[in-house]
């Protein structure tokens, strides 16, 4: 899973820098297709919102544990507003926040709580939807376990629609789950 994730990230980094270095230099205003605002190859100065998210997650990465299911919740700020790539309408920030896990089926310890810290490299592809990718640190609090404090890692790729201004959704696969949610920008 993990080989697959790695490759699919490779391959849109790929295909997206391709893209990007096969159009001409003439479409920084405002422009047709790609170059248009707000999408991939707007190569403007952009105004970037914060995003709190609420989640549900299934965190596949814990099934030796019960069946785990859960709630979160994220917050999302943008750090460097217009990317690394200049051609390209990206974006890169952090976001942290916690997961309440609750493993139906299993005695010992029903519930842990995941605190995880990541950073985020946003691809706009058009105004209102955008791919990234994600990787970073997560502390496992699992009160009732052997090992009750632990750290873990954290890594995705995720869609997110904003189909309003200030309303959208979230998708995200990776480890330790997925995640799927709303995001409320401000």
């Amino acid at each position: 899973m993990k080989t697959l994730l790695r490759l699919s990230l490779l391959v849109g980094v790929l295909a997206t820098s391709s893209v990007a270095l096969a159009q001409d230099e003439g479409g920084e205003g405002g422009g047709s297709g790609m170059h248009r605002s707000g999408f991939l190859l707007d190569r403007a100065e952009h105004s970037r919102p914060m995003l709190l998210t609420v989640q549900a997650v299934i965190p596949y990465g814990y099934f030796g544990y019960g069946f785990p299911i859960g709630v979160g919740g994220l917050f999302y700020i943008p750090l460097v507003k217009d990317g690394f790539i200049p051609p390209l309408n990206d974006e890169f920030g952090i976001d942290f926040g916690a997961d309440v896990i609750f493993h139906l089926g299993w005695a010992t310890a029903v519930f842990d709580l995941i605190i995880p810290v990541s950073v985020l490299w946003k691809f706009h592809i058009t105004d209102t939807f955008a791919a990234y990718a994600k990787a970073g640190i997560a502390l496992r609090i699992w009160p009732g376990s052997a090992h009750a404090v632990w750290p873990d890692f954290v890594g995705a790729v995720g869609l997110d629609w904003m189909f309003s201004k200030s309303i959208g959704l979230r998708a995200e696969v990776g480890y330790p789950g997925i995640k799927v949610g709303l995001n409320f920008a401000f």
